[in-house]
């Protein structure tokens, strides 16, 4: 009997599979990446060395499946869709997985756009571009849908907006999303793919990011009359219908130790719906370190009660885990990015640790089961992965996902299987 108990423990391990060589999910998921070709001409940009200005590389989308029991199906395509890098980390995917929604955008902020030569006619007026159906161009303010399960992945549908769409998000419902423009919120719905303005509901400014409530009713947005002068605020609305009305600016509470600051706005809401994080600053990196203020969103009206201090230098994104505990917020750098790992299970927010991030780092994405982290890089070309371990510890995986040059929006979702599949 003795050596039958020492023999057991060793044709157990005999038993154990090695995990495969590749990245692996617990769950079928798509990921949707886009890229700006844009990002290019941004980073290559010198008012010292010779630059001719010339812009070459087209925008893009990556298309990600991953799974348990196969490596991941890339693919990227370019030259179908805009986007611009430019505005906020994160697109919409649809519920069920089908359709990836992407928005572009003729707001640039940066007096270096004005000297890049694009590869089309630029110059020409929003209205010629609206009546031209088949150029897909890069100053346009357009909504692109994308089919994620066709292996080609063709765009289904785009449309022109009469507004600067610069987000885009699903709503909870699963059946509406929510455009952002600087003037309105447009409501719309898919039908076949194709979409369906529902309302279109005016707002007081220029606004630059939002996020919805988990609870459907509620959006926190970021807002600033000109970014580049003005702080940006947070403020808050109401979702009566299809129509968002505006409600109240977020105050800073008086026990608070920061405030609103210029060329900030990036912000997300915890699962729960409880606090929203919002970073006091993205731009003009080598200043200094930017704090992120934490919004109580329980309070009949919601106000920033709490901060982070010092975070990193410039904030561009956030994500939570599933598990309430952990929250990661990716820190830009000069030349190299940090991503930062904080625990939101006590009252007061604390900084953990930081971990190496690629270059330019914009979206940012926990898996559903919370097992993996994705992070794009613009600068590298990849979606970076980390593998979660316990409440709150990130451990760098050395293999990832290459994409498309200029990466500036991920998002997820289940990945879709049709019936003729």
């Amino acid at each position: 009997m003795k050596y039958i108990f020492i023999l057991i423990p060793f044709f157990i391990l005999s038993q154990k599979k090695n995990p495969p060589p590749y990245i692996t999910t617990l769950s079928p998921l798509t990921l949707f990446s886009t890229q700006d070709g844009e990002t290019e001409g941004i980073w290559s940009f010198s008012k010292v060395s010779p630059y001719d200005f010339k812009l070459l590389a087209e925008d893009s989308f990556t298309v990600i499946h991953l799974g348990e029991n196969h490596p991941p199906i890339v693919k990227t395509i370019y030259g179908t869709i805009a986007t611009s890098i430019v505005g906020t980390p994160s697109m919409a995917v649809s519920s069920d997985g089908h359709y990836g929604l992407v928005t572009n955008h003729t707001w640039r902020g940066f007096d270096f756009f004005d000297s890049l030569e694009y590869p089309l006619n630029e110059k020409l007026s929003l209205m010629k571009k609206k009546m031209d159906t088949e150029t897909v161009y890069q100053l346009s303010n357009m909504i692109f849908v994308v089919d994620l399960e066709d292996p080609e992945h063709p765009v289904v549908d785009k449309i022109h907006v009469d507004d600067v769409p610069v987000h885009i998000l699903s709503h909870p419902d699963g059946d509406r999303f929510f455009v952002l423009g600087h003037e309105s919120f447009i409501t719309y719905t898919l039908k076949n793919g194709k979409l369906v303005e529902l309302a279109n509901s005016e707002i007081p400014f220029g606004q630059g990011c939002f996020w919805i409530h988990p609870n459907g009713k509620n959006i926190l947005a970021s807002r600033s009359k000109n970014w580049k002068t003005k702080e940006t605020i947070a403020e808050w609305f109401e979702i009566k219908g299809d129509k968002v009305i505006y409600k109240h600016p977020l105050e800073i509470d008086p026990s608070v130790d920061s405030e609103y600051k210029i060329m900030g706005g990036i912000l997300r809401i915890t699962p729960d719906g409880k606090k929203g994080f919002i970073s006091q600053r993205t731009y003009d990196n080598g200043i200094d370190f930017a704090d992120v203020l934490v919004a109580d969103l329980t309070l009949e009206k919601p106000k920033i009660t709490g901060v982070v201090k010092q975070v990193g230098d410039g904030v561009e994104s956030f994500a939570f885990h599933p598990n309430g505990k952990l929250a990661v917020a990716t820190c830009l750098e000069k030349t190299k990015n940090s991503l930062a790992v904080i625990d939101i299970s006590s009252e007061k927010p604390n900084i953990l640790y930081y971990l190496d991030a690629a270059g330019g780092s914009q979206g940012i994405e926990f898996s559903p089961e919370g097992d993996k982290l994705f992070l794009g890089s613009p600068a590298h070309g990849r979606i970076e992965v980390y593998d979660v371990k316990g409440d709150f510890e990130l451990v760098k995986n050395q293999k990832f996902i290459k994409i498309g040059y200029g990466h500036n929006s991920l998002s997820i979702g289940p990945r879709y299987f049709s019936n003729k599949n």
